[in-house]
């Protein structure tokens, strides 16, 4: 299980130092940054569960701070840095989100028990919630997977000729099941993760047999409705230490978003080489692509970028951020390369078994 990572944001250096002592020895992760503008890049670009942000600083404030953050992270928590004198005001960020402040000058104890609070809850929050999702998902799962094999099944027309407003009906129907069956496979399989149920359990396997091949011959994928041609360029096949369940969530998750962000009638191309120590998977379709100034938020939980041609497409904003949590349990890499509006590619890099 990863560390908390905690990012502290003051402009004082002597604050940050104490704040690196205290915690050195901690199970945190921690970060520093010496001007709210510098903080707000980190917390935004990257992923902390806590922030600690001083009240008063030169241009942004610790209240702007709180307010930035509550639009683009709002599940991470926040908690003031204080002066006495302020004490009033740091009451008012309570009122706003932040979950409690710390006055200044703060002992180790004061600011040790104030942050292990803070994660507590925000771990007994984060529980509930997933839990709920979880059985959510799961009870909804089968009855939503019942609807749409009536609706394709009256779609191909097994119980006669339909009408063209009837076709267009279970259209909508099928398109509607295929996003919810998305967000419920997307809910089970993060809701397990962070519950340290999904945890890599790894074995010697063959990437291609093992893992790729099976993917494919999923409905999901073999029927998607957009004529796009799937090949493969698998000149060997690959030996590593994986977990086959989670590597096939990896390799869905990737083919579904070239799917769904693909122009229709297209080919996909599936890659796979060896270079070095690593073993490459690449997907690659033509599509919409990604503006390289997303790239920062891509791997985001919840996150969806908003670009030409992606209007109308439907998803939890939740498989990218699965795909990277799944690469990072087996020490890889993950990344893409992407001409906007015309293709993108994703690329996986794993450790061959030596």
């Amino acid at each position: 299980m990863s560390k908390p990572r905690v990012l502290f944001i003051d402009d004082e250096d002597i604050v940050l130092r104490s704040c690196r002592r205290i915690f050195a020895s901690s199970d945190y992760e921690i970060d520093t940054a010496q001007s709210a503008e510098e903080g707000l890049s980190k917390a935004i670009n990257e992923d902390y569960d806590l922030v600690v942000t001083d009240l008063k600083m030169p241009g942004i404030g610790g209240l702007e701070v709180l307010s930035r953050l509550r639009k683009v992270r709002p599940d991470t928590t926040v908690i003031i840095f204080t002066g006495y004198a302020s004490v009033d005001t740091a009451r008012e960020a309570l009122k706003n989100g932040a979950f409690d402040y710390i006055p200044k000058p703060f002992t180790p104890e004061e600011i040790r028990e104030v942050i292990k609070n803070a994660l507590e809850a925000r771990a007994g929050k984060q529980r509930s919630m997933l839990d709920l999702m979880a059985i959510v998902s799961h009870e909804l799962k089968s009855p939503l997977s019942a609807l749409h094999t009536t609706a394709s099944t009256l779609y191909k027309g097994y119980f006669g000729q339909l009408s063209p407003e009837q076709m267009k009906i279970l259209e909508t129907i099928i398109r509607n099941c295929e996003y919810l069956e998305d967000i419920i496979r997307s809910y089970l399989d993060l809701s397990k993760m962070e519950l340290d149920q999904l945890e890599a359990f790894l074995e010697e396997i063959y990437f291609i047999k093992d893992v790729v091949e099976e993917v494919l011959n999923l409905p999901e994928i073999t029927d998607s409705g957009k004529k796009m041609k799937i090949t493969r360029d698998f000149p060997e096949e690959a030996r590593i230490n994986g977990d086959p369940r989670l590597l096939k969530i990896l390799v869905r998750n990737l083919v579904n978003n070239a799917i769904k962000y693909g122009y229709e009638g297209t080919e996909i191309k599936l890659g796979l080489k060896k270079k070095g120590s690593e073993m490459i998977f690449s997907v690659h379709n033509q599509g919409v692509g990604i503006k390289p100034e997303d790239g920062q938020r891509l791997f985001r939980k919840f996150e969806r970028l908003k670009q030409p041609g992606t209007e109308g497409v439907k998803g939890s904003g939740l498989g990218l951020y699965i795909c990277k949590k799944i690469v990072d349990s087996h020490k890889g890499r993950i990344w893409f390369e992407s001409e906007p509006g015309q293709w993108v590619t994703f690329y996986v890099a794993l450790p061959l078994v030596s």
